[in-house]
Formats: structure tokens, C-alpha cells, sequence
């Protein structure tokens, strides 16, 4: 399957008590035909491992003057992240991922073809940039012959090395999980990811990786 740019919104799941929303427009493409950008949620679920669960919920492709294909909720789990200046990315090629049957309200159960796609198995390709305020991801996938491509965000990120340790090691912070728990206080910035589990986390309002 060729490599195709998508970009995605995911909304908020009931498997992800603790996920982080990110909301944008999305714009969907349709074996070159584009359709009308929708404002969308991408919900972000980082795991004990350090790694993070995402979920595109009720996706619907809409190729104009055609019927609605109603896909469902996609979910891509144990996605690794590298760290990158100012955010985190990650980049997948043909990467198994499950669908399930979407709930959005007028749209019967038996309608949504999301969980015959995953038995069938359901492959794509994903390229995206996070951080704690923006998400911005393409995605791409072929279904019956037709090629999706997929865009959520903008790609404007700043491009500044990201360092736990940088500036003053002495100052006292606060760190934070990506999804805004708080791990520790008032801590020096030099020791601020002593004895925390492997994940990310934000200190100093930065985001860092502890390997």
C-alpha cells in the first residue's frame, strides 16, 4: 500500500477515562476528490509504558453526489513516539489497526461496516506530530479500490531542542504527565524525572521523554 499523508481528529473514548483531546479541522480526500473539511477530536491516551492509544471516532467517508460509507470508530494502539524539537512524532506503514461500529446520533448500528473492515483486516499508513497543545497527523489507507487520504492540524510547529535539564538545573518545578496529572512539585529542573516510570512528561511547561 502506497504512502499516502492523513490527517486525523479523534474524539474522546470510553476505553480512555484520562485522554487528551485535540480538536481541528479534518480534511478527507477521496481518490482525489476532496471533501468538505469537518471539525473533528482526536483523543490521545498515553500508556504506563510510555507509548499512547489513539481513537478516530465516527469516521464517515463522503465522496460527493454518493451515498455516506459509514466506517466507525479506528483505533491505532501502542504507538511509539520520538522525541523531536518541540513536539513528539511517530511514523507507521502499514499498520494493522481495529475498527468498531461509531455512535453518531441518526445512524443505525447495522450501518456502520467498521468491524467487517478489521476482520478483514484494516492496514495504514500514519505520519503525525504532537505536543501537549497541537496534534497534526496524515494518514492514508485503500478501501475497495479506493484511495483515502486523510489530514487533521496544521503542520506549524517550532523547531527548538526540547532538554529536561537545559536552562537553570537548580530551579524549582513543577512535572506533569502529557495528560496534565501532576507527578511531582516543586523539584529541581536537573532531577525533575528521577525515579518516574518511563513516559512523557511536561516540566517547565516543556515536554520531555523519560527513556
Amino acid at each position: 500500500m502506497k504512502r499516502i499523508l492523513l490527517s486525523f481528529c479523534l474524539a474522546a473514548s470510553t476505553l480512555f477515562a484520562a485522554a487528551k483531546d485535540y480538536t481541528d479541522m479534518l480534511s478527507v480526500t477521496i481518490s482525489g476528490i476532496q471533501a468538505t473539511p469537518t471539525e473533528t477530536t482526536i483523543s490521545v491516551e498515553e500508556t504506563t509504558e510510555g507509548q499512547i492509544n489513539i481513537v478516530l471516532r465516527n469516521f464517515i467517508l463522503e465522496v460527493p453526489g454518493e451515498s455516506p460509507i459509514y466506517v466507525g470508530h479506528i483505533y491505532v494502539d501502542n504507538v511509539e513516539l520520538t522525541q523531536g524539537a518541540n513536539y513528539d512524532s511517530f511514523s507507521l506503514v502499514n499498520r494493522q489497526v481495529r475498527a468498531t461500529a461509531g455512535d453518531k446520533e441518526g445512524v443505525h448500528e447495522l450501518q456502520w461496516i467498521g468491524q467487517k473492515l478489521s476482520d478483514a483486516g484494516l492496514f495504514i499508513d500514519m505520519d503525525a506530530k504532537i505536543s501537549d497543545t497541537k496534534f497534526y497527523c496524515t494518514l492514508g489507507l485503500e478501501f475497495t479500490g479506493l484511495d483515502i487520504d486523510v489530514v487533521f492540524g496544521t503542520d506549524d510547529f517550532p523547531s527548538s531542542v526540547l532538554s529536561a535539564k537545559a536552562d537553570d538545573p537548580d530551579k524549582l518545578v513543577n512535572v506533569y504527565t502529557i495528560l496534565g496529572t501532576l507527578a511531582k512539585s516543586n523539584v529541581r529542573k536537573a532531577d525533575a524525572l528521577d525515579g518516574l516510570q518511563r513516559g512523557i512528561y511536561i516540566v517547565d511547561g516543556k515536554k520531555v521523554i523519560k527513556q
